[in-house]
């Protein structure tokens, strides 16, 4: 009778050990498929604000597109979202876009009247994106051919470089993307 005891209590023994590893495999299944939920939520709350984000950057380069800027619209204080931060604005041959990098200012992002707001609105994003155009000076039409002449206006293209700002559905994810543009006219 005692042999049979001892295989029952060792049948009794292999049974809660099985059991104790399913509970600790599901267990950690069950954290598994938490931690891939949030992952990819995250990547899609990521990808909404890359999205909306690069929607800004098109809606700006259409609007510099089909705007004529006086240069005084651009200043230091990035006003309507217009950033200029160096030195003759309007002259070909000495103008200077300067060094500022008005985008790394907090403050640009949350004060109105120094970026501009996206018309187009995205889908389960709460917030429309921002933009600000900045004015970098000119460039030469034809990069490949020899420099211009300074004097001659037309042969110049304005040189712009626009950063956008865009957060996702929750708001966790901000996505910031620049882009430059050209201007023939």
């Amino acid at each position: 009778m005692a042999l049979r005891f001892s295989v029952n209590g060792s049948v009794l023994l292999v049974s809660l050990v099985l059991l104790l590893v399913m509970t600790v495999t599901g267990l950690t299944g069950v954290k598994m498929a938490t931690l891939d939920e949030k992952v990819s939520g995250n990547y899609q709350n990521q990808q909404m604000a890359f999205y909306a984000a690069e929607a800004a950057l098109k809606e700006a380069e259409q609007f510099i597109a089909s705007n004529r800027f006086a240069r005084s619209d651009f200043t230091a204080s990035c006003a309507n979202g217009f950033c200029f931060s160096g030195s003759d604005v309007d002259e070909v041959g000495s103008c200077d876009p300067g060094s500022a990098e008005p985008w790394q200012t907090g403050s640009l992002w949350s004060a109105s009247g120094q970026h501009r707001t996206t018309s187009v609105s995205i889908s389960g994003i709460p917030a429309q994106a921002k933009y600000i155009i900045e004015f970098r000076c000119f460039i030469p039409k034809e990069p490949s051919g020899p420099l211009p002449d300074p004097a001659n206006r037309w042969d110049w293209a304005e040189f712009y470089r626009i950063t956008a700002l865009a957060t996702g559905g929750s708001g966790d994810a901000r996505v910031m993307l620049q882009s430059s543009y050209a201007k023939n006219e």
